[in-house]
């Protein structure tokens, strides 16, 4: 099953001027995003929040717009679809990563409990939520997308192999 999740790169000027600040529900903020970029697996803080954490040590600027390129070229993979409005999809977790100044935040809602999550900054992501799990070394010039085709090959050849073996083991047998 997946956990679908849509992250959004915002100037957090727009956050200024809402009573709940970074915090607030991410569609009063969807007219201002300069990317809606919705990924189909891992969107749960555990993974999702640390790419981005991870991403925003190596990649973060105050320009926004600059941002949002930067983070759709580095986070693409198969599943990876960007959308004019972010309440067009279907999805559980909203990230919003607020640009504008040098003390970048990120803030995390979930859609099927209407609630905030988290309003950090990304190291503390990193303390509180990365586990021991493969994630992608941004700063390494490492993207999803090559890991995902590098993925794609081992399933693809691991699929060709038992099909081989399959195929083997039929003609012994006749």
């Amino acid at each position: 099953m997946a956990t679908r999740n849509l992250t959004m790169v915002v100037d957090r000027k727009h956050a200024e001027r809402s009573e709940l600040g970074f915090a607030d529900y991410p569609c009063v903020f969807s007219d201002k995003s300069y990317v809606n970029m919705y990924l189909h697996h891992d969107g749960y803080p555990e993974w999702q929040a640390v790419q981005i954490a991870n991403w925003l040590h190596t990649n973060g600027r105050q320009d926004g717009s600059a941002m949002a390129a930067k983070l759709v070229h580095d986070m693409y993979y198969d599943s990876c679809y960007l959308y004019d409005d972010p309440m067009s999809i279907d999805h559980q977790y909203t990230y919003i990563i607020w640009s504008g100044k040098k003390d970048i935040w990120v803030s995390c809602w979930d859609n099927y409990s209407s609630r905030n999550v988290f309003v950090l900054k990304p190291e503390k992501i990193i303390s509180k939520y990365m586990e021991d799990m493969a994630y992608t070394d941004f700063a390494n010039n490492e993207t999803r997308y090559h890991e995902n085709t590098e993925s794609v090959k081992v399933n693809l050849s691991h699929a060709n192999a038992t099909k081989i073996i399959d195929i083997l083991k039929n003609s012994i047998n006749d």
